[in-house]
C-alpha cells in the first residue's frame, strides 16, 4: 500500500467514526496540487447527490439508490444544504475539506426559495460548492407545471390549483423552451418585431394619467377585466406594464396608475391579457380571479412539453447578515441551469429584481450556469457582495438584463456597495423581451467591480451601464453588438449620474457595433435608427476615463459627454455616426476640462457633422484639451475645407481658431482591413504618429479571456 493510498484510508476510518455523513465519494472537481495537498493531509471532497428520484431521509451519499431503496441521493437542495451544516457542526463549525453537492439531470421545480446564510459557508481553502453531476444537466425552476389542460375551441384552458385562485399572478407562460406571447392588441409581429403591432397615444393633455387610443383602433372589447397596457414611458427610454384600472369606451381612454409626466403623445403601447384578444396560435392569457389559464397551441401535440408558469420571484438567495457584518463565504455554483422566475408586482424596468441575489456575500461564484426566461435580471449583486465572480455564464431569453449590481436604497448611503465584483466571459444576449429600460450588466450602484471580456447582444437599451455615485470600476474587453435596439436617447455603454459623486470608472478595449435607437414622432410614426451614441457619458460624470475602444455604427456618435467633468477619452476609434460623430454638451457649468486625444474619426456621410454641442450652453470652456486627433471622412466632404458648420464653432478652421485640433490631421487612418471588421493600424498610419497606441482586438471579448489569468483560485 503506497502513502497516498494509506493516509486515504486512514482518513476514512477516522471519518467514518467520527460521522456517518462524512464519507469519501470521490475528488469532484479538486484537481492537481490542491488535490494532491488535501490526500497528503487526508482531507478529501466530502460529497452529497441529489436526484429526482431521491429521498431526503436518505444519506445523500450515493448518486444513485441502492436495489433495497432503504438509501441514496437527497431530493432537494435544501436538504443537501442541511446536511452540510450538520457536517460543520460535527466539526466545531468549521469545515476540515471541500464539500461538493453534485445534481443529477433533470428539472427540480422548488417550492420556496433555496436560502443559504452564513452558517452555510465555506472557506477560500475549503469551499463548498453546488454543480451538475457529470455530462447530466440539472434544471432548477422557480415555476411550476400547468396541467389538466381542456380544449374550448381553438382555446384550450387549464384552472391553476384551488388554492392559489386570484393569488397566482405571471406574465409569462413557458411552453418547451420558448416563452408563449401573452394574448395583445395589435397582435405582435414577428416579421417586425420592433416596429410593428403597436398602438400610439393620442394624449393632448400632459396633466392626465390616461391613454387616449385612436378612436377608430379602440377595441370593442365586452370584458376589459385583467387587462394590461405596456407602453413606452417619457421619450422612450423604457416601458411599463401596469393593470388598466378604468376604461372609458365613450372618450376611448385607458386609466393607469403612472405619473402624467411619463405619457406622451405618441408613445407606442399595447393591450394585453385580453381573453377576447386570444385571437392566434401561440397566444395565452391569465384570469387572476378564477385561476384559469387560456392558450391557443402552436401544435396538436403541446401537452407533451413542459408548460410552466413562473411562481418565485426568487430561485436562490445569499443572505448575509450586513448589520452584523457575517457573510455567506466561499459558496459556488457550477454548470446549472435557472429558470423560471418571476417578478413581484408591475411597473417600470428600473425595478431591481433577479433570479439569484448575493446579499452580503463575499468570496462566492457562479460559473458556467443557464439563466433564461427570468422575468427580472439572471443575478442581482446586492449591498455587501463583495469578491464574488460571475463568470463564463449564458443570460439569455430574460424578461430585464443578466447581471445588475445595487443596493436597497440607491440613493442612499448607508448600506454597502456591491465591491471588487468580477463579472467575465458571460454570454448575455437576448434580454429585456419584457422590460426595456436595461443592461446586459448594470452597475446601478458599486465600487472597484471588473466588467470584463463579456459578450454582450440584442439588448432593448443599453450594453452596459453605470449610475448613480458608482466609482472605480472597470469596463473593458467586452463585445457590445446591436444594443439600443428599442428605445432612445441611449448608448451601448452608458454613465449617468445624478450626485455628482459617479467618478473615476474606466472604459477601455471594448468593441462596439450598431448602438441602433427607436423611438416615435407625437403623430405616432417610427423612428429608427433614432437618438443614440456607442459611448455616453450622461448627467454629471467625472474622471472617467475612455481609452482604447472600437465604436461602429451609431447616430448621434461614437461618443457624448453631457454635464461631466474632466472626463479623458483618448486612443479611441469612433466610426460611422450617421448625424454627428462627437457629442459634448452641458447641463449647466459644472460641465468643463473634459479632454479628447490622439482619438481616430472616420465616417463616410458627407452631411453628418464633426462635433456638435447645444448652441444655447456651449462654450469652448467645456472641453480642455482637443488634440492629435485624426480625422476623415471617406465620401466627399472636405473637412479641412468645408464651408459648413461641422463644428460648435463653425468650419473646421473656426473650431483650431479656438485652439483646438491644432496639431491633428485630416488623413485615411489605414486600417489593416476595414472591410473585413479588422481595424488594426497599418505601419505607416499617420495615427501612429500622433501617438495613437495599437488597441489589442485579439483580447477583446470572450475570446480574450484567460481563466488562470484573470481570477484566484478560491
Amino acid at each position: 500500500m503506497d502513502r497516498r493510498t494509506f493516509l486515504t484510508w486512514v482518513w476514512l476510518g477516522c471519518l467514518t467514526s467520527v460521522s456517518p455523513a462524512m464519507v469519501k465519494a470521490g475528488t469532484a472537481g479538486v484537481k492537481g496540487e490542491l488535490a494532491d495537498d488535501l490526500v497528503s493531509q487526508g482531507l478529501e471532497p466530502v460529497v452529497f447527490y441529489v436526484a429526482l428520484n431521491g429521498n431526503d431521509a436518505w444519506s445523500g451519499q450515493q448518486a444513485d439508490p441502492n436495489t433495497t431503496k432503504t438509501d441514496g441521493p437527497f431530493a432537494t437542495l435544501q436538504n443537501a444544504r442541511d446536511a452540510i451544516r450538520k457536517l460543520k457542526r460535527e466539526q466545531g463549525d468549521t469545515l476540515k475539506q471541500p464539500v461538493s453537492v453534485l445534481l443529477r439531470g433533470g428539472t427540480y421545480f422548488l417550492s420556496e426559495p433555496v436560502v443559504f446564510t452564513p452558517e452555510d459557508s465555506g472557506t477560500a481553502k475549503f469551499p463548498i460548492t453546488y454543480e451538475a453531476y457529470r455530462d447530466e444537466k440539472p434544471v432548477i425552476s422557480g415555476g411550476q407545471r400547468v396541467t389538466g389542460w381542456q380544449q374550448q375551441g381553438n382555446i384550450w384552458k387549464a384552472t391553476l390549483p384551488t388554492l392559489e385562485k386570484g393569488s397566482w399572478d405571471f406574465l409569462t407562460l413557458r411552453v418547451g423552451n420558448e416563452w408563449a406571447n401573452r394574448a395583445r392588441y395589435p397582435n405582435f409581429e414577428p416579421k417586425n418585431p420592433y416596429a410593428g403591432g403597436w398602438l400610439f397615444a393620442k394624449n393632448s393633455s400632459p396633466s392626465k394619467t390616461e391613454v387616449v387610443v385612436d378612436p377608430a383602433k379602440f377595441p370593442a372589447w365586452s370584458d376589459w377585466s385583467h387587462a394590461e397596457v405596456n407602453t413606452y414611458t417619457n421619450t422612450g427610454w423604457s416601458n411599463a406594464v401596469l393593470p388598466i384600472e378604468r376604461v372609458n369606451k365613450d372618450k376611448h381612454t385607458l386609466y393607469i396608475n403612472l405619473p402624467a409626466e411619463e405619457i406622451k403623445q405618441g408613445n407606442r403601447f399595447f393591450i394585453t391579457n385580453v381573453r377576447e384578444a386570444l385571437d392566434s396560435p401561440g397566444e395565452w392569457c391569465l384570469n387572476q380571479t378564477t385561476g384559469e389559464v387560456f392558450y391557443w397551441p402552436l401544435k396538436k401535440d403541446f401537452q407533451e412539453l413542459e408548460i410552466v408558469a413562473p411562481k418565485l420571484a426568487v430561485i436562490i438567495s445569499l443572505e448575509g447578515d450586513i448589520k452584523a457584518k457575517k457573510s455567506v463565504e466561499s459558496l459556488h455554483f457550477k454548470n446549472l441551469i435557472f429558470t423560471d422566475a418571476t417578478s413581484p408586482g408591475r411597473g417600470h424596468a428600473w425595478r431591481m429584481h433577479a433570479g439569484i441575489w448575493f446579499t452580503g456575500a463575499r468570496k462566492c461564484g457562479i460559473e458556467n450556469c443557464t439563466f433564461t426566461h427570468m422575468v427580472g435580471y439572471g443575478i442581482l449583486l446586492k449591498e455587501g457582495a463583495s469578491d464574488n465572480q460571475i463568470l463564463s455564464n449564458k443570460m439569455e431569453k430574460l424578461g430585464q438584463g443578466g447581471v445588475l449590481l445595487a443596493t436597497s436604497n440607491l440613493e442612499g448611503q448607508d448600506l454597502p456597495s456591491p465591491s471588487s465584483n468580477l463579472i467575465a466571459n458571460n454570454y448575455i444576449y437576448d434580454c429585456g423581451l419584457i422590460y426595456k429600460g436595461i443592461a446586459g450588466v448594470a452597475i446601478l450602484k458599486g465600487q472597484k467591480n471588473r466588467v470584463a471580456y463579456n459578450q454582450i447582444s440584442r439588448m432593448p437599451r443599453w450594453g452596459i451601464c453605470i449610475g448613480y455615485d458608482s466609482q472605480n470600476n472597470v469596463i473593458e474587453y467586452n463585445e457590445i453588438i446591436d444594443t439600443s435596439l428599442e428605445t432612445v436617447d441611449t448608448g451601448a455603454i452608458y454613465t449617468h449620474a445624478i450626485t455628482k459623486n459617479l467618478s473615476d470608472n474606466i472604459i477601455r478595449f471594448n468593441f462596439i457595433r450598431n448602438s441602433v435607437g427607436l423611438g416615435t414622432t407625437p403623430e405616432g410614426r417610427i423612428l429608427s435608427p433614432h437618438y443614440t451614441w456607442g459611448i455616453y457619458l450622461d448627467g454629471y460624470t467625472i474622471r472617467t476615463t475612455v481609452y482604447g475602444n472600437i465604436v461602429i455604427g451609431t447616430v448621434r456618435g461614437g461618443l457624448c459627454i453631457l454635464g461631466g467633468k474632466s472626463n479623458i477619452v483618448e486612443n479611441n476609434i469612433f466610426i460611422n455616426g450617421i448625424e454627428a460623430q462627437i457629442t459634448v454638451m452641458a447641463l449647466d457649468e459644472f460641465t468643463r476640462e473634459n479632454v479628447f486625444r490622439q482619438n481616430i474619426v472616420l465616417f463616410d456621410n458627407i452631411n453628418a457633422n464633426l462635433w456638435v454641442s447645444n448652441p444655447a450652453l456651449w462654450k469652448p470652456e467645456r472641453l480642455a484639451e482637443v488634440n492629435n486627433n485624426l480625422y476623415w471622412n471617406t465620401g466627399a466632404l472636405d473637412l479641412a475645407n468645408t464651408a459648413r458648420g461641422i463644428t460648435p464653432e463653425g468650419n473646421f478652421a473656426k473650431w483650431q481658431a479656438v485652439g483646438f485640433d491644432r496639431n491633428s490631421l485630416i488623413a485615411p487612418p489605414l486600417f489593416v482591413a476595414p472591410e473585413k471588421g479588422d481595424f488594426r493600424l497599418k505601419p505607416e498610419s499617420p495615427a501612429l504618429k500622433l501617438g495613437f497606441q495599437p488597441i489589442p482586438v485579439e483580447r477583446i471579448g470572450p475570446k480574450g479571456f484567460n481563466r488562470s489569468k484573470e481570477t484566484t483560485v478560491r
